[in-house]
Order: C-alpha cells, then sequence, then structure tokens
C-alpha cells in the first residue's frame, strides 16, 4: 500500500512537472502586460472612463496604499525585467482596466504626469522626472497594446516607466 502511494505521489510530481515545462518554454519573451486593479469607484472620484473593469479595489483604497507604501502592487507590469536579442521588438499589452504608459526614462526613481500622484509619493507636485515629457509617451489604453520597434531597442539596457503610476517600472536588456 505504502509503495502504491508513492507511486502515485511521484506520478503527480512528474505529471505537475511536465504540465509546467510547456507553460515556461511558451512564454514570450518580447511581451510584457501591463496590469492594474481599478474599480469603478475611480470613474466616480477621477471621472467616467477612467477604469473599464468591473470589480476591483476602490479608489480610497488605491490612494491609501500609495501614501503608506508609495506603490500599489497590483498595479505594475508583469515582469520587472525582460531580456531580448538584438532587432527584436517588445509588445507591451494593457490587461488593466485604466490607461497606462510605456515610455522610456533615463533613470527609475522620478515623478509623472499626475499631480496628485507626485503629491502623494514625493510630497510635491513637481519632483524630477527622468523622461521628455514632449517625447513618446507611450500611452496604452485599457485592452490595447503598442509595439516598441527594434529600431528604437538598441543594444543595452533600457528603462521604462507608466507616467501616470510612476512606480510602475520595467527594464528591458537587449543583447
Amino acid at each position: 500500500m505504502r509503495s502504491l502511494l508513492r507511486s502515485t505521489a511521484l506520478a503527480s510530481v512528474v505529471a505537475g512537472v511536465l504540465l509546467a515545462m510547456p507553460l515556461v518554454a511558451s512564454a514570450n519573451p518580447s511581451e510584457v502586460y501591463m496590469n492594474d486593479a481599478c474599480s469603478p469607484s475611480f470613474n466616480v472620484v477621477v471621472g467616467p472612463g477612467t477604469c473599464t473593469s468591473p470589480g476591483g479595489m476602490p479608489f480610497g483604497m488605491f490612494v491609501q496604499r500609495l501614501a503608506q507604501n508609495k506603490f500599489v502592487g497590483a498595479w505594475r507590469f508583469s515582469a520587472p525585467q525582460v531580456h531580448l536579442n538584438a532587432g527584436d521588438s517588445l509588445t507591451v499589452e494593457n490587461r488593466g482596466g485604466e490607461t497606462h504608459s510605456v515610455t522610456e526614462v533615463t533613470q527609475f526613481g522620478g515623478g509623472g504626469i499626475v499631480g496628485v500622484i507626485n503629491q502623494i509619493m514625493f510630497g510635491t507636485l513637481t519632483p524630477p522626472i527622468f523622461f521628455d515629457p514632449a517625447g513618446p509617451l507611450n500611452f496604452v489604453g485599457s485592452g490595447g497594446k503598442t509595439t516598441i520597434l527594434s529600431s528604437t531597442l538598441t543594444t543595452g539596457t533600457h528603462f521604462f516607466q507608466c507616467v501616470i503610476h510612476p512606480w510602475m517600472e520595467e527594464t528591458v536588456i537587449v543583447k
């Protein structure tokens, strides 16, 4: 009986490993997802159309977590770092309910374009920014996609952030 239980447990582990392998092998390093957990309460406070999600975190809780932590964990890119080969493009898909951006910055740690968020995070409406406000900010609406072309992604390290939610950071390393 014990050997049957061990065999069953071993078979379950092997099956789990085999089922997980295709998921890892099929992961596409040239795709990144933007995520958030906004709720319809954002539409009441910020304005109609701010959030297209039917449920999620109430606006008040979002502000509370932002004030406590200087970030809100559900607002993030799917992977903090991706590796690409020279010549590859990067597709960024917004799977959240709010508009986000994928804007190249010279370094992380700067503010964004929303004064209230800057005030909560940095104690000022105008913290240092590390992007060209006149440059391509690459906004992506809920459900939308954008592609950063291989001509933009030269060999080296590139830093991207959402200029609406500046704690959303993505590092792209091109070999």
